[in-house]
């Protein structure tokens, strides 16, 4: 495959600069990796957050979210900080995983308030979690939606046991100055989760409303506002919001199209190779945040470790890691990386860590391996690209993303309408039909079966509708006027609507 990043680049890569922070050494057990930088890290921009994060980042699952021996969850998270990774990532619901931060952060000197706290490295990093509580108020009595690992149940418990959980003392106490750099609205599945994160979000401080979704007590706690009571003091404990999901591009579609205050500024979702195999997120939901300028964050580069033989479901216990930095007989983790980090507009990616080396060396630890390999991912060419999906499909198999939906091929322009509005006039209107593999190119409206028209496509943002004004529509046509919205892709595929009677 041309251009391939070979083990010796990382080698190289890792030998010259594995470690890229200027600031006090540490001591102890986490000394290992306090040497200072000399290469800066490839970066990227955040989408509309303004702020440059480096392309390859940390993800807080994995060996992360689990008491180990030599406390190796800890080491994990020092090692990519000193390493100057800047995005750092993680969720209420990874079992220890904030707590492990935590204690990092003190050995890092990132906690407010306590001696040497390093302000300039902690303005350097980017560091979100989750909360995958829907609500923020409920006052009918009905049970709030979703769950937390910490047993709340409405956002702002979650916005707490972070803060607590990463910089004060995990029991409540939190310091003046922490805040969290992005809270995402975790694991968005369904329509029925959306609606309820936006549940009263335009008056959020009625009183007679039953329920307030997460996404108006995140907004307090970004703005500094007290619109629903629930932040009396004007906290700004947040700085950016955004959403998450696995499985259901159409739902995120659905969720961004909401949000026509442009409150969310980033999406995190699943993008590996098998992606255009499933229900892709490459062809559906990306390029809706691309268009509303939000930035993009791929994760599950490797499947959860399915890729390399992990049986296909998340981590519950600890032991469910690949003990090597790929594998021989498998397609090369430096293409899984650089393809996740191809889509147009993506920002960053995040992988678990399950191997770290005392020695930085890249055959033995997958946190540097990964991180050399994205120093130099550069745009692929259409056949590199598809050259990985084959080799991938013939190596690994197709059956890895089992935590996204199966696809349901191309599928046509969504809430077809037709509207006569006068003698001469009928009006087509259509929502985004839903792409397979391919991007798609344009759609084509027709009249029986004559083609009288043709949009580009573009990715819909909102929850307006596409239109397409027929103005020489006939009157008395024998058997009626039927329309159609045909979509077609860059492959040369098509899907129509059924037809409608204007």
């Amino acid at each position: 495959m041309a251009n391939r990043f070979s083990r010796r680049d990382a080698l190289r890569w890792a030998g010259g600069a594995a470690m890229a922070t200027t600031f006090l050494p540490l001591s102890g057990k986490f000394g290992a990796w306090a040497h200072p930088a000399e290469k800066k890290l490839a970066t990227r921009l955040l989408g509309r957050t303004g702020r440059e994060v480096t392309s390859y980042g940390l993800a807080g699952g994995n060996k992360v979210q689990w008491d180990l021996p030599g406390d190796e969850a800890v080491r994990i998270v020092v090692k990519a900080v000193r390493a100057g990774i800047t995005y750092l990532e993680t969720a209420n619901n990874y079992f220890l995983s904030q707590e492990k931060y935590g204690k990092a952060f003190e050995a890092l000197n990132l906690k407010p308030g306590k001696p040497g706290y390093d302000h300039s490295l902690r303005a350097r990093l980017f560091i979100a979690t989750k909360t995958a509580l829907r609500h923020a108020i409920v006052r009918d009595g009905s049970q709030p939606m979703g769950r937390s690992a910490g047993g709340g149940a409405l956002a702002l418990e979650d916005i707490e046991r972070s803060l607590t959980q990463f910089f004060g003392d995990g029991k409540g106490y939190i310091p003046e100055g922490a805040y969290l750099d992005l809270m995402q609205i975790h694991h968005i599945g369904s329509k029925a989760d959306v609606d309820a994160v936006y549940e009263g979000l335009d008056n959020p401080g009625d009183k007679a409303l039953p329920r307030v979704g997460a996404l108006a007590c995140l907004l307090d706690y970004r703005d500094g506002t007290n619109r629903t009571g629930l932040n009396p003091q004007q906290r700004k404990w947040i700085r950016h919001i955004g959403i998450t999901g696995h499985e259901n591009p159409a739902v995120h579609m659905y969720a961004m199209q909401r949000d026509t205050r442009n409150i969310l500024d980033t999406l995190l979702v699943a993008v590996n190779p098998n992606d255009p195999r499933y229900f892709c997120h490459q062809t559906n939901s990306i390029p809706v945040a691309n268009a509303k300028g939000m930035g993009v964050i791929g994760m599950k580069v490797f499947a959860d470790g399915v890729m390399y033989g992990l049986e296909p479901k998340y981590a519950h216990k600890p032991g469910q890691s690949v003990p090597t930095v790929g594998q021989p007989d498998k397609l090369p983790y430096e293409d899984f990386i650089r393809y996740s980090l191809n889509p147009e507009g993506m920002s960053t990616i995040i992988t678990g860590i399950g191997l770290i080396d005392e020695n930085d060396d890249p055959l033995h630890d997958q946190l540097v391996a990964n991180l050399a390999a994205a120093q130099t991912a550069g745009r692929l060419t259409r056949q590199e690209k598809k050259d990985i999906e084959r080799t991938v499909a013939e190596l690994h198999g197709t059956r890895t993303n089992f935590f996204q939906q199966t696809s349901g091929g191309f599928q046509p322009a969504q809430d077809f309408a037709v509207e006569r509005k006068s003698d001469s006039r009928v009006r087509v209107s259509w929502g985004s039909a839903y792409a397979a593999g391919e991007r798609i190119d344009r759609y084509e409206i027709y009249r029986r079966h004559e083609r009288i028209g043709a949009v580009a496509f573009r990715p819909q943002t909102t929850r307006d509708p596409f239109v397409f004004e027929d103005k020489d529509a006939p009157r008395g046509a024998s058997g009626g006027l039927y329309y159609k919205v045909r979509a077609v892709d860059e492959a040369g595929a098509r899907v129509d609507t059924l037809p409608l009677k204007a």
